[in-house]
């Protein structure tokens, strides 16, 4: 069997055979008709014995000579036909050849040519008169109408191509426009997204191209051609008039109005085509009338001539070469006037009949000297050999046409066998393969495919079979994946079910899922009559550990803080974190709102011990609000609206501090929405103002500095204190456009003053530790300056010692600024934790003590002694001491006798508007000598000592 398989033949092979088989026979039957193949032997040709016929007799004597008569004159020979023949032929192939080429010089040439007609035919009239026979007079007029009429059609033809050509250019034109509008039109995955109307008008445009080539392809313009070509015309048409609007939207007038003359131009020249086309049709006719007249008279002249033995009996002949075909013996007749002119190509030819009377079989006639009994012998003789030779011949022919049906049929039957051997050979193959792919399809493996049939099906039958073993073991690998795929997809599921509910930092639920436990527990504890808390809770300074510890270690601290809320709330509830340090915690099932605050101070406790982390132990505060349902609200937004409302309350009360929501608190929350709208709208309209608060200096009783004071011109008029919005401005992200704005207007008006009439101007501007973040602050307050050419040394920058806690970034920062001749003041010092860390790190010219000590300088000891003591440090450490707050005269009389010491209060000034400030500043001098005066009677006699040499200096001074 593998034997039999390696010599299968193929397609190919079967039907070389089967070709191979037909061209034999061909071959062989070709050789047989030719002869070239003897079929049958030769025939034998058997001779009488019979004696030679005698010898012929002698000629018999010669006849006299007689004279013969006189001969006929001769005319002229009739003139050759052929010259004119060939004019008009030239004439004709120049007419026929108009529809290519050149025209212009086609009808340069047509010109020569019907010059050279004309000369022609007035030559073979000539002739032929002088022959004897006269052409009659219309022949001239007929061949001079048959070469006009010549010439109109090749008219006719070069306005047929001007006008298709139009047609064409026109269509190219129209067909182009439309083509460039449609490829500037979207392309999505390689199909073409544009106007439908756009889309309809270039279908219609490839139905008119087609039905263009249709009437191209014609040789004439018929009314089927025509009237299609115009009913596709007119398509095209009322597509472009439907949707006329769309186009010269989307195309522009332009567009639509070069479309619509190239539409009309094309059915102008279509309807020009078809009266050319009648022209061309009747012109056609009338040429070949006139050509069908020429030949008609050239018929008529020179008629029927007779030739015996070659010696003509008419006066004129015309030499016309005789038919072919054997003549042995006889007469010849020719006649001139079978010759005709076929139209519309005049081609002249002249038809010779011929007659012989031939005795092929005989040989010869009978001689009258021969006896006749011989000649009766000799002729039945050959008349038995030629009838013998005629037998053969048949026979022969028969045998032949016997061996090609034999031949024919045998080959018949093997290109019968091999295609229908070739058929099954295909079918049955083709079907086993067409039943194993639908197994396959089905889902069943291990399938295979019997072998057999042609070559290449068994070939591949063969691959087939690989493909299925690769694919039975592709299947197999699929399905394990498949599985694999299953537990993945499970696995991932369950994990997008948990990022989509809980944090991806933290674990805790994330604000959607807190949302949906909430409405749970509030449902439940209706059901139950129960309480729900809800504590919304912040880390405190979070933020400056972020960005002093980095980002990395802050999720870090987050995580921490996660995992400890977890541990507190496991009792009684569950944790969320809603966004960056914002947790929410939920009482889930409360008796009383006591229930819900102790638990809210076991989370504040909670974070009194230190946290370990990395080989650090964290102190971390946290703050919390904490509202309750349903006595503070009944759903969850506005539970946390008020939790929220609490938090901020509980971060007015300090750190670490926890706060129940009331109605006031709601109250205020909603004022400070309030006042964070109108804070965003005062930046645009220009409602904050600048007052200035004069500091004096107590040894020269002289103001050195004025401190720059933010006020709120309020829409209903009232003016607002800093207080009042600051920290909503902090809170909210104001503060750093408000903050922008004070720089620049204090800047501005120094230099106004610094110019004017206060050279030695030095202003003191309040500053955010936020401002500070940005590492382009100081160059901005740089580009200020000298933009408004004011010395550095004219500005002061007041901050609080929160700065500490921005980070290293904000203390270089500063120190910038203090090299650059900017002096930095530290306020409200002796109120933080970390004022003597301040006084070692920062680059500080100036220490304001904070208002809360100088309240009680006078009536508490302690204060008296702790700003005396901040007093000597700073003067130990070269900075400059202002004192603030000071309202009453016992409050001044303490800080009396202390150098470089300057006082800041009501009791010397109010805080000025600009316009009212120098003549404010004018009278304190005077002012602060007489408060000076007046003070001293309320220190004690030891300080009275001591301050009594520096009063004295500066009341006479």
């Amino acid at each position: 069997m593998a034997g039999r398989r390696n010599f299968q033949l193929g397609i190919a092979g079967r039907l070389g055979i089967s070709f191979g088989a037909v061209a034999i026979l061909a071959v062989v039957a070709n050789l047989i008709v030719e002869g070239k193949v003897s079929v049958l032997p030769a025939p034998e040709v058997h001779q009488d014995r019979r004696p030679a016929p005698a010898p012929p007799p002698p000629p018999p004597p010669p006849t006299p000579v007689v004279d013969a008569p006189a001969p006929a004159p001769v005319r002229p020979p009739f003139p050759s036909i052929e010259p004119l023949q060939r004019a008009l032929d030239r004439i004709d192939h120049a007419v026929d050849g108009s529809a290519d080429g050149d025209i212009a010089e086609l009808t340069t040439r047509y010109e020569k040519l019907g010059a050279e007609l004309e000369r022609t035919a007035a030559g073979f009239s000539s002739g032929a008169t002088a022959a004897g026979e006269s052409p009659p007079a219309r022949f001239m007029v007929t061949v001079r109408a048959y070469r006009q009429q010549g010439a109109d059609l090749i008219e006719l033809t070069a306005t047929r191509r001007k006008l298709m050509s139009d047609y064409s250019a026109r269509f190219e034109q129209l067909n182009t426009r439309v083509k460039k509008s449609l490829d500037h039109a979207w392309k999505i995955f390689g199909r073409v997204v544009a106007r439908q109307s756009l889309v309809k008008l270039t279908s219609d445009l490839d139905d008119l191209r087609r039905r263009y080539v249709e009437f191209v392809s014609a040789e004439t313009v018929d009314s089927s051609t025509f009237d299609t070509l115009g009913a596709s015309e007119g398509t095209l048409a009322q597509t472009l008039a439907q949707d006329r609007a769309g186009f010269t939207s989307a195309e522009g007038q332009d567009w639509y109005t070069k479309s619509q003359a190239d539409l009309q131009a094309m059915s102008d020249a279509r309807r020009a085509l078809l009266k050319v086309d009648r022209d061309r049709k009747e012109g056609a006719r009338k040429f070949s009338d006139e050509a069908t007249t020429v030949a008609s008279i050239l018929g008529r002249m020179g008629k029927t001539e007779t030739y015996v033995d070659r010696h003509p009996t008419s006066t004129h002949a015309t030499a016309v070469k005789p038919a072919p075909g054997p003549s042995i013996g006889g007469t010849k007749r020719m006649t001139n006037g079978e010759s005709a002119i076929s139209a519309p190509r005049a081609t002249l030819s002249i038809v010779g009949a011929s007659t012989s009377a031939a005795t092929a079989a005989t040989g010869a006639v009978a001689s009258p000297s021969t006896p006749a009994d011989a000649a009766g012998n000799a002729l039945g003789e050959r008349a038995a050999a030629a009838a013998d030779a005629a037998s053969m011949v048949d026979l022969e022919t028969h045998d032949r046409r016997t061996l090609i049906a034999w031949l024919s049929g045998g080959v018949l039957l093997l290109v019968v066998y091999i295609s229908a051997g070739t058929a099954l050979s295909i079918v049955r193959p083709v079907r086993r393969l067409l039943g194993a792919s639908a197994r396959i399809a089905k889902g069943e493996t291990g399938v295979t495919v019997p072998r057999g049939g042609i070559r290449e099906l068994d070939t591949l039958a063969l691959a087939f079979n690989d493909m299925a073993a690769q694919l039975a073991v592709a299947q197999a690998a699929a399905r394990d994946q498949t599985h694999l795929l299953e537990a993945k997809v499970a696995e991932r599921t369950f994990q997008l079910q948990e990022l989509a509910q809980r944090d991806p930092l933290t674990r805790l639920a994330n604000r959607r899922h807190f949302f949906t436990l909430l409405e749970a527990a509030i449902e439940q504890a209706t059901t139950e009559q129960r309480l729900v808390g809800v504590f919304f809770i912040d880390v405190d300074n979070f933020k400056n550990m972020n960005d002093s510890l980095g980002h990395e270690f802050g999720d870090k601290v987050l995580q921490t803080i996660a995992a400890r809320l977890t541990d507190v709330t496991r009792s009684f509830g569950f944790a969320a974190r809603l966004s960056g340090d914002e947790f929410t915690i939920v009482y889930e099932s409360a008796s009383t709102i006591e229930d819900i605050r102790l638990a809210g101070i076991q989370l504040i406790q909670a974070f009194e011990e230190p946290m370990p982390l990395e080989g650090r132990d964290l102190i971390i505060s946290i703050s919390a609000g904490a509202s309750v349902y349903p006595e503070h609200a009944q759903n969850v937004e506005a539970l946390l609206r008020a939790a929220d409302a609490a938090l901020y309350e509980a971060k007015a009360l300090g750190r670490s501090q926890l706060a129940l929501f009331t109605p006031a608190l709601l109250e205020a929350a909603t004022e400070r929405f309030h006042t964070e709208q109108g804070l965003r709208r005062a930046l645009d309209r220009g409602e904050f103002d600048l007052v200035f608060q004069p500091e004096i200096n107590l040894q020269t009783c002289e103001v050195e500095l004025v401190e720059a004071l933010l006020r709120w011109r309020r829409p209903d008029g009232r003016i607002a204190a800093p207080g009042e919005f600051l920290a909503v401005a902090e809170a909210s992200g104001l503060i750093l456009q408000i903050n922008d704005w004070v720089l620049r207007r204090v800047i501005e008006i120094a230099a106004k003053w610094h110019h004017g009439h206060w050279p030695e101007v030095r202003v003191a501007i309040n500053v955010s530790p936020r401002q500070l973040y940005d590492n382009s602050f100081v160059d901005q307050v740089q580009e200020l300056l000298e933009q408004h050419r004011l010395p550095a040394r004219c500005i002061e920058i007041e901050l609080t010692e929160n700065v500490l806690q921005t980070g290293s970034a904000t203390i270089a920062s500063l120190r910038r600024l203090r090299a650059y001749g900017i002096a930095i003041a530290l306020d409200d010092f002796g109120t933080g934790f970390s004022s003597l860390a301040s006084l070692e790190q920062l680059p500080l010219t100036r220490i304001k003590l904070d208002r809360s000590l100088i309240a009680s300088i006078d009536t508490n000891p302690r204060s008296a002694s702790i700003a005396k003591a901040i007093i000597q440090l700073c003067q130990g450490l070269g900075l400059q001491i202002t004192a603030e707050g000071i309202e009453r005269l016992e409050q001044l009389a303490p800080l009396v006798g202390y150098p470089a010491l300057f006082a800041q209060g009501y009791l010397l000034a109010r805080p000025q508007s600009m316009d009212d400030l120098f003549p404010v500043m004018s009278k304190l001098p005077a002012l602060t000598k007489s408060l000076v005066r007046s003070s001293i009677t309320h220190l004690p006699d030891a300080q009275l000592v001591e301050a009594l040499p520096l009063v004295t200096a500066a009341v006479n001074k």
